[in-house]
């Protein structure tokens, strides 16, 4: 790249780090207080809170990263607008293609990121999010967990020991789970913690299992065991008390190809699979739309008597449009395997048609009651600025 495409990469790169940097932050401030009683009630150190929940920034940045590039995009073609500097380039002979050249590399470069995110990042960070957690669970049901009280592992999840060895084995156990309708307290006479390759579980043993529905008046089962293996893995955020993984977990190469013993295949749900794929293939596209769409409004040269308030307002609706569209897609994907060419065909029509009507070969006309709404609060802040 010259010096001018150096000049225009770097401000578009610097906006786009710092927009990411800074939305994940929030919100990841905001998630990671859901999982502050790791630290209150659980026993464990700042250092691992914030190394278990920091898991879940690759997801954050999946779904922030589309966004922060229309608005890196937005900020840097205003900001050359702003400083006449397309204009000049345009007096010059450079072409708006010429200018967005170095946009469009950082474009790709940051589908690319958001694919290899979708593809292989997430899920692994998502699994190891749900690895960790569930440790966490299982180190105080091992170890933090005081005799004689009760902790409550998650909601709806109630854990009581009458004491514990030193060989690690618990003994007098009780276990309340009432995260589902019908309510199971286990009891048991001892039991002790068990990783294997399948996941952790406490395993019960000389015990019974007391089931009743919630609200009922019924008194319920109960059900005798020898030995009972009790998953902690469904411990971990949206776990279904089980240890399998959920599609959205999965490997790249296991979504494409289930086994048919998969629990989701099984209860009839494989369209799951289909959805996982589809939408990890389709995630790179939309960064390059959102991009798009911030070119075909801002890129063309204009004086700084001209507004770009229309520009902005009129992709407002465009920018909730393709989003709202991408959900409603992503939802037919489990059901309907039609769904499938929409997934992709939806950010592939936006970049087009944004490409036509950069070149001038598509004109919108905005409406009318849009345009003296615009001009009249343009002319208010003139007046107020004037005064």
């Amino acid at each position: 790249m010259g010096r001018l495409d150096r000049y225009i990469f770097v401000t578009a790169a610097t906006a786009f780090l710092g927009v990411t940097a800074v939305l994940s932050a929030m919100i990841w401030s905001t998630q990671a207080l859901r999982q502050l009683d790791l630290v209150t009630s659980q026993g464990q150190t700042i250092l691992a809170f914030i190394s278990i929940t920091s898991l879940t920034m690759p997801t954050l940045v999946l779904v922030i990263a589309p966004a922060a590039l229309f608005i890196a995009t937005a900020y840097t073609l205003l900001k050359l607008n702003g400083d006449s500097e397309i204009v000049v380039m345009a007096a010059a002979g450079m072409s708006h293609w010429r200018v967005l050249r170095p946009l469009i590399i950082l474009a790709v470069l940051a589908s690319l990121f958001v694919e290899v995110l979708a593809i292989d990042l997430v899920p692994a960070s998502l699994r190891s999010f749900r690895d960790q957690v569930s440790r966490v669970r299982a180190d105080v049901v091992s170890f933090v967990a005081q005799p004689g009280r009760f902790v409550t592992l998650s909601p709806g999840l109630v854990f009581h020991i009458r004491e514990r060895a030193s060989n690690g084995v618990m003994r007098g156990i009780l276990i309340d789970d009432a995260r589902e309708k019908e309510i199971s307290t286990y009891v048991a006479d001892r039991g002790q913690i068990v990783e294997t390759p399948k996941g952790i579980f406490l395993v019960l043993e000389d015990g019974s299992i007391h089931r009743r529905t919630a609200g009922s008046a019924s008194n319920g089962s109960v059900v005798a065991f020898q030995r009972y293996a009790f998953g902690l893995d469904g411990l971990a955020p949206g776990g279904q008390g089980g240890s399998e993984l959920r599609p959205s977990e999965r490997s790249f190469d296991y979504v494409q190809s289930p086994p048919a013993n998969d629990v989701y295949v099984l209860i009839g749900q494989a369209g799951r699979f289909r959805e996982e794929v589809h939408k990890r293939l389709s995630a790179g596209l939309y960064p390059f739309a959102f991009f798009a769409v911030a070119a075909a409004a801002l890129a063309r040269p204009r004086t700084t008597r001209q507004s770009r308030g229309l520009a902005l307002a009129a992709i407002i609706p465009v920018m909730v449009g393709l989003q709202i569209s991408s959900f409603v897609v992503g939802g037919q994907l489990r059901t309907s395997e039609a769904a499938v060419p929409v997934a992709y065909l939806l950010p592939l029509a936006c970049i087009v048609i944004c490409a036509f009507a950069l070149q001038g070969w598509i004109k919108f006309a905005p409406p009318q009651a849009l345009v003296r709404m615009v001009d009249a609060v343009s002319a208010r802040v003139n007046r107020l600025t004037a005064n």
